[in-house]
């Protein structure tokens, strides 16, 4: 179970921006073009995490963090500011009315995902809310949703593939056999099975694109993840 981020921002371009970049990182993501918008959808579903503009045409978001952290059934609720505001007394008003993190525009995206995993992992420290996420160079895996994404696109494999792909990265460069390999697909160690390792990589090779060079044959030995 990944997390359920609600962005909410008036600005159409940034608000499909940071929903494509959420839901490429394996978030759940609703988005809200309005302060009423938002507080209407957080009462129909509690969401995980709310990433809030200060500027809307309707509410402050200074005002919906306000009413959102003094309501017993949303107070526990996380909310990263974003604003183009960036003096001290802005960002202590809005720390000071509950937010737990305060983000100025413009913004590194990759910047913005480390601290919305700060504050989730921070908030939730035992719940299944946080990502599992494994890495191997361009390559990232999110096991529980079985996703995998290389170069930031989403990669489309069989469960078979995503199985192998799966033990590679887990063995962190480590060299996997043929035979270790179907070990983890439940499947027999003689030469005619052995044979079906080296097809699965072939199509996971192919679905990689640029980064199928991470996956590499050791010659007489099977097959390692490099980063």
């Amino acid at each position: 179970m990944n997390a359920k981020i609600l962005v909410v921002d008036d600005q159409k371009d940034l608000l499909e921006l940071l929903d494509m970049a959420l839901e490429q990182e394996g978030y759940s993501v609703r988005t809200a073009a309005s302060g009423t918008e938002a507080l209407s959808m957080v009462s129909a579903e509690k969401p995980d995490l709310i990433l809030l503009d200060i500027i809307l045409g309707d509410i402050s978001g200074i005002k919906i963090t306000t009413k959102l952290k003094q309501e017993v059934e949303t107070s526990h609720i996380p909310i990263i500011l974003l604003t183009a505001k960036d003096s001290e007394t802005d960002i202590i008003v809005g720390l000071s009315v509950g937010a737990d993190d305060y983000i100025t525009k413009p913004f590194s995206t990759k910047v913005l995902l480390a601290r919305i995993d700060a504050v989730l992992r921070r908030t939730y420290p035992d719940s299944s809310v946080v990502r599992e996420i494994l890495q191997a160079g361009s390559i990232r895996i999110f096991p529980s949703r079985q996703q995998v994404f290389a170069e930031g696109i989403p990669v489309e494999l069989t469960p078979a593939e995503f199985n192998l792909l799966l033990s590679l990265v887990k063995a962190g460069g480590t060299v996997l056999s043929r035979g270790q390999l179907l070990t983890g697909l439940g499947s027999s160690e003689d030469d005619l099975s052995e044979r079906i390792v080296d097809v699965h990589i072939a199509a996971i090779r192919k679905k990689l694109g640029k980064s199928r060079t991470l996956v590499k044959t050791v010659h007489g030995k099977g097959y390692q993840i490099v980063s």
